[in-house]
């Protein structure tokens, strides 16, 4: 009975847990430790192991089976949606094992949906010393009556109780998210929220040469296979804000371009430059120079009608493709698509922006105005 507990925590404030948590040894010098520990315990107990007995592959087993609760999760960025900081204060371990990935994807996840992730062995202090409450009460700028702490272990809770901290013992997720909505006075797991946002100054940044005087700006985030987002009219990679975070969540490399024309890509003034079949070279090109053969072509607008010639024209870089807003509509050779516009009304901003000067002369007029119209969310954000 407890004989693994006796083993990681013999030595106190020197033991391997102890250890391992304050960043003094490694994850694999922990597995080390506690099999050479399991060992010498078991013959002063008089216990027999297993021939199979084996600490990290128990261990690894167990972080292959973890996953991240969604609707604690989810939680979080309600509350940060109704003006709270999240963070994230963890007794964790420098991971050198062979199932370092998901350790590596996990602290991604969290770095991305929580202001703040305290990790004791980038510290060098681990929970329940009161240092590493301090410690992230001094970074998120909080007295600790502002504050609302949960955490799974009752020994965790006690000294940030005694500094003046709300706490919560998380024995099951639905009594957690109960008790939090009555200190937070936030319903947190019944709204539903909007997916995390990207920020534009925390995320990647890049600039592609197409050819000389034409370069594409675009935002990237995350590993896998690559999906690229092309938005529309009057818009930028920012429409994208909210899908960026989740596609990556998911699993994939995510690419929202600048289309030519908008934002910090460049916009020639030849109009020949804005032709389908201009716009699709180009954006061979975009993936030729980041070296990506194939991807997932995703389109709003009138970057839809983009990724629908992309498929018709060069199948064999798209892996899928998907537009919102913008249906597929095969090319009818016996209609004058011009004509065929000019009696359908929605099209009819389309002419009267190529009527030189005049859309320029009214939108610039109140260039405040014009935005506030044009680019605008249905609900506060």
């Amino acid at each position: 009975r407890n004989f693994l507990r006796s083993v990681l925590l013999a030595g106190g404030s020197n033991s391997p847990y102890a250890k391992v948590m304050k960043g003094q040894i490694t994850l694999s010098q922990l597995f080390l430790e506690v099999e050479q520990g399991c060992q010498q315990h078991a013959s002063a107990t008089g216990i027999t192991l297993p021939p199979t007995f084996s600490i990290t592959r128990a261990f690894e087993d167990m972080s292959a089976k973890g996953t991240v609760n969604a609707p604690l999760l989810q939680a979080a960025r309600v509350l940060q949606r109704n003006g709270f900081k999240t963070c994230v204060l963890t007794n964790n371990w420098v991971d050198d094992s062979s199932g370092r990935r998901f350790t590596a994807t996990l602290m991604s996840l969290l770095q991305r949906h929580f202001d703040l992730v305290i990790e004791s062995c980038r510290l060098g202090v681990q929970k329940p010393d009161p240092r590493i409450y301090a410690y992230a009460l001094e970074v998120l700028q909080a007295e600790p009556q502002e504050v609302i702490f949960l955490d799974d272990l009752g020994e965790n809770l006690k000294p940030a109780r005694e500094m003046g901290m709300a706490t919560i013992l998380v024995r099951d997720t639905r009594t957690a998210l109960e008790e939090l909505q009555e200190l937070s006075g936030v319903q947190a797991c019944r709204e539903e929220p909007l997916p995390t946002v990207c920020d534009p100054a925390a995320v990647t940044h890049g600039y592609v040469p197409i050819r000389p005087g034409v370069q594409l700006h675009f935002v990237e985030m995350g590993h896998g296979p690559v999906v690229c987002l092309c938005h529309g009219f009057p818009e930028s990679w920012l429409s994208w804000r909210y899908q960026i975070p989740a596609l990556a969540d998911a699993g994939f490399r995510v690419i929202a371009l600048e289309m030519k024309g908008y934002g910090e890509s460049t916009a020639p003034p030849d109009i020949k430059e804005y032709s389908q079949e201009q716009i699709c070279k180009d954006l061979v090109v975009f993936l030729d120079k980041l070296g990506i053969p194939q991807t997932v072509l995703i389109g709003h607008d009138w970057g839809g009608a983009v990724v629908w010639n992309m498929a018709l024209f060069y199948p064999e870089r798209v892996r899928a493709v998907a537009s919102l807003n913008t249906p597929y509509r095969p090319a009818d050779p016996s209609v004058d698509i011009v004509e065929k516009m000019k009696s359908i009304p929605t099209f009819n901003y389309q002419f009267y922006f190529q009527e030189p000067g005049v859309a320029e002369a009214e939108l610039e007029q109140d260039i405040g105005r014009t935005l506030k119209v044009l680019i605008r969310s249905t609900r506060q954000e």
